[in-house]
């Protein structure tokens, strides 16, 4: 609850108090931070070394990649790399051998190449742009009224 400020006085010390608190706050945060790079910098250091296996596995010698290719690689590569092969494998070829894996490995990382986070966000933009699109507005034909005559009842 805010307290009543009734004079400079009193609205100084209250400046006061919240610059403290605020400081408090920030080396908290800063502790809870380090123990949270602390925590992942071992799970970090191992998704590099197999990231840098999977790319001498295929072929791929990052002396030799350019600098377009280094800066198209991005976090959404880098996990479709690894997550693509993993999910083809586990869910569209359960039942199969140890050459249809691999196979599928490989063509999957060469076909995670192709996308980035360029590449997902102009999906997203199109798909949005395509839903929040207005549609065409049909024009109704207007009912004429039915009186029960027919037009053409009448005798010649």
């Amino acid at each position: 609850m805010r307290p009543k400020i009734e004079n400079l006085h009193e609205l100084c010390t209250e400046l006061n108090r919240l610059r403290a608190q605020r400081v408090n706050q920030e080396i908290e945060l800063t502790k809870v931070t380090a123990r949270i790079k602390a925590r992942l910098h071992f799970p970090v250091l191992v998704y590099n070394k197999i990231s840098d296996f999977f790319i001498e596995m295929f072929g791929d010698d990052p002396e030799d990649l350019t600098k377009k290719e280094h800066k198209d690689k991005d976090w959404v590569t880098n996990i479709f790399r690894l997550g693509l092969p993993l999910a083809l494998n586990r869910f569209l070829f359960p039942q199969s051998g140890f050459l249809m894996k691999s196979v599928v490995a490989m063509v999957s990382q060469k076909a995670a190449k192709n996308v980035n986070k360029d590449s997902i966000t102009d999906i997203i933009d199109k798909v949005t742009h395509w839903i929040k699109s207005p549609r065409p507005k049909t024009r109704k034909v207007p009912v004429l009224p039915d009186y029960g005559i027919p037009p053409d009842s009448e005798t010649y």
